[in-house]
């Protein structure tokens, strides 16, 4: 039976990179074409644009996986059921449930390794890639410093230390400067709530005013700040949702919740991290109907169609479900969990009825 997991795990694994060989570079391609409208912004040039590209592969290739995994294993069974190795299984005694066990096998194996990528690699590529073509568009207004960036607008600057939590700023230097060029005002705080992108909430800050050879000093605990920081500058701080790791946002969900502050996109985006592991192994089960459930009459070519479409409606379905639930404020565990779920259930159905 070892052997038997390890010979399906093995054709698993040669579809499911063969279908992500496919469609990771058709989707790198039709992403460029969209970057291709960027292309003249600030630095941001073609050979940035491919280069953004090839540091999206991984994020993309995570993006893409359940699907990837429906078509991977439905090809890998298809074959198997076409060239008889199936049959010859299950006359040596093998029911269904046990060959499918051994598909849900390797899919868990692919599962794990999906969630521990994210957590320690992939969300870092993603966080990077987006930074350096944000960086590049505003080469003239931002420089970055090791961790953290310096920024200026006329004759105001800004230096972020570094960002928490990718998203907090913190270590913040701020300068003004007056018509002779001299420093007359001076800020520093340890770090800033953004949840007002124009107006920061300084907190634990010391405020310099220099007025000739006088120096007023006064420290607070909080301040309202009004930045005059563009968007773009902003967006270098405050990250996207979906390129923060799961650690990353569960901590941020805790810091808003304490400011009591509004979570719901970052707790969907948290529900829909932990679901990418269940989804993909959703898909990997809804694979095996496709070589079970199916006449054996029905060629390859119609049966990976029909799984491409399953695919399709459920991708589209979770998308739905996620957005509705932002919109009317629903549970996002609910709204994330629910088509999975309905998915892994509905192939445990079909199969059920398939091995009786």
């Amino acid at each position: 039976m070892n052997r038997l997991d390890r010979y399906i795990g093995m054709e698993f694994g040669k579809a499911l990179m063969f279908v992500m060989l496919a469609l990771v570079p058709l989707f790198s391609f039709l992403d460029l074409i969209q970057q291709l409208d960027d292309v003249g912004t600030g630095d941001y040039g073609l050979v940035d644009a491919l280069l953004y590209e090839v540091r999206m592969l991984a994020p993309r290739t995570l993006e893409l996986l359940p699907f990837g995994a429906l078509m991977g294993a439905t090809i890998a069974l298809v074959l198997l059921a076409q060239h008889s190795e199936m049959i010859a299984a299950q006359a040596a005694g093998i029911s269904v449930a046990r060959i499918v066990a051994a598909v849900v096998k390797s899919g868990l194996l692919l599962m794990i390794s999906a969630a521990l990528l994210d957590q320690f690699v992939v969300s870092r590529i993603h966080q990077n890639a987006v930074r350096q073509k944000l960086l590049a568009q505003s080469v003239d207004e931002v420089q970055q410093i090791d961790e953290g960036y310096w920024m200026h607008h006329d004759s105001r600057f800004i230096r972020i230390g570094e960002v928490l939590l990718g998203r907090i700023p913190a270590d913040i230097d701020i300068l003004e400067l007056d018509d002779d060029g001299e420093v007359r005002l001076y800020i520093h705080a340890t770090q800033a709530d953004l949840n007002d992108p124009e107006n920061w909430i300084l907190q634990d800050l010391v405020v310099k005013e220099i007025d000739g050879t006088s120096v007023t000093t006064e420290r607070r605990r909080s301040m309202r700040w009004e930045s005059y920081m563009t968007s773009d500058q902003v967006a270098l701080i405050e990250l996207p949702p979906e390129t923060m790791s799961v650690s990353q946002l569960n901590a941020y969900i805790r810091y808003l919740a304490v400011g009591v502050q509004q979570t719901d996109r970052y707790e969907l985006a948290l529900w829909q991290k932990l679901t990418l592991p269940l989804a993909t192994g959703a898909m990997v089960l809804l694979a095996t109907p496709f070589a079970f459930g199916t006449p054996r009459s029905t060629s390859m070519g119609k049966r990976v169609v029909l799984a491409m479409g399953c695919g399709i409606l459920f991708q589209i379905a979770t998308q739905v479900a996620a957005n509705t639930g932002l919109v009317f404020g629903l549970n996002p565990a609910l709204t994330t969990l629910a088509i999975p779920l309905a998915t892994g259930i509905l192939a445990l159905v079909i199969l059920s009825r398939v091995d009786a």
